[in-house]
């Protein structure tokens, strides 16, 4: 069977994506039902060869390349990934020992996890403002309604933490992988708690403590430079985590979780908002090469065994999947916007593979195995959260 005939007879397997491939001899063939939503244009068949070695890596990379051209909607596209034959995205083992080895060499060591984080979040403070929302945060928001913008969004979801933590004054808190300090600030602001805010991203530590200045925060409010591994024997009241954990990697979680332990006192209270899977493997390939090395994403079994051996005992989890595909459609939507200035800030390589990810991650959320998970915890059994789930909605809350 020829190469064109294979491709051909996998995508007419294909019903709920409608699609046109024009081939490298011209022939351009529609699939699926109805008008299509995007044009896929192979060039070479010796390109679409390379490809079919390992798809979920050298897709993307082809795209971003302009090896393989794209028109219309990318993230429909994206959507094949979970229609297409699955033999067409099979790897040879000898590419997955490559792809295993690869991914040890991005290993969130103490030393690594600086490397890792660097390639990512010092990208530039500038680039993230020009598509975040006012407060730089760069985690999944809180949708009260479909409609709330990504300001109001983002607020709400610094609010419901605050509240499934339980801050009252005087508090001291732990915010590990800080960002640029918005639930920091946000939790001093409104609870009068102090809070410690911990990031390995040198740009994002320089925006931390000029925020805390502007905001006449000095005294509520440290940021440190500071893997946490390095933290020493200090006792908080309160710990959180938005969106780092992702980065601790499979082999560090155990350790990850023994640091939260002993920096919480016992009986008190955590939150982690984290991103994970359903089902346990790597992340896809391209994702920990281009835009996240040392990324992984834990099942919830993984989280709650490595939990359950600190003496962190869960209370709620609660799963924000379509939120996070609601934070992405307005990141999409902004970075498209800003994309010419993007465009001059590096190169038009670098737009192609931020729309990718963007785009990918959106499909994840929407018809893969992504969740966002809230996970609220204590150290140890303790009386202080409440018998039933209301306090997370009834209580009055401050507006914005």
């Amino acid at each position: 069977m020829s190469l064109k005939s294979e491709l051909d007879g996998s995508l007419r397997n294909i019903f709920d994506v409608s699609f046109t491939i024009e081939y490298w001899d011209g022939d351009r063939v529609s699939y699926g039902n109805g008008h299509p939503e995007f044009l896929i244009r192979l060039p070479d068949a010796s390109i679409v060869k390379h490809l079919l070695g390992d798809v979920l890596l050298r897709f993307p990379e082809a795209y971003v390349s302009g090896d393989v051209e794209v028109q219309g909607n990318l993230q429909r596209l994206l959507r094949l990934c979970y229609g297409v034959d699955k033999h067409l995205l099979r790897v040879s083992p000898a590419r997955k020992i490559f792809l295993r080895l690869a991914a040890l060499r991005r290993r969130n060591s103490l030393p690594g996890a600086s490397v890792n984080i660097l390639h990512h979040y010092d990208l530039g403070n500038e680039f993230f403002k020009e598509w975040l929302d006012d407060d730089i945060n760069y985690s999944g928001a809180y949708f009260e309604h479909k409609g709330d913008s990504l300001e109001a969004a983002q607020y709400q979801k610094l609010r419901h933490i605050c509240t499934k933590l339980r801050l009252g004054h005087g508090q001291r808190v732990l915010d590990i992988g800080c960002g640029w300090g918005a639930f920091a600030l946000h939790a001093a602001k409104e609870h009068n708690v102090r809070v410690l805010g911990i990031t390995l991203s040198a740009q994002q530590h320089t925006v931390c403590q000029t925020r805390i200045e502007q905001g006449g925060l000095n005294d509520l409010v440290e940021v440190r430079l500071q893997d946490y591994r390095e933290l020493e024997n200090e006792q908080f009241d309160r710990v959180v985590s938005i969106g780092m954990i992702e980065h601790v990697g499979k082999s560090y979680l155990g350790t990850y979780m023994t640091k939260v332990g002993q920096c919480l006192r016992r009986g008190a209270v955590g939150v982690f908002q984290v991103m994970g899977k359903t089902q346990g493997g790597p992340v896809t390939p391209w994702i920990t090469k281009h835009i996240f090395p040392g990324m992984y994403l834990p099942t919830l079994g993984e989280l709650s065994t490595e939990m359950t051996r600190a003496g962190l005992c869960i209370h709620d989890v609660e799963n924000l999947r379509p939120h996070y595909a609601l934070t992405l459609e307005d990141w999409i939507e902004r970075f498209e916007k800003k994309a010419d200035v993007i465009e001059r800030m590096f190169d038009v390589r670098f737009v192609r593979m931020w729309r990718m990810y963007l785009q990918s991650a959106c499909a994840a959320f929407k018809l893969g195995e992504l969740n966002l998970w809230q996970i609220t915890f204590t150290h140890g059994f303790s009386d202080e959260l409440p018998l039933t789930r209301r306090y997370m909605y009834e209580e009055p809350r401050p507006q914005r």
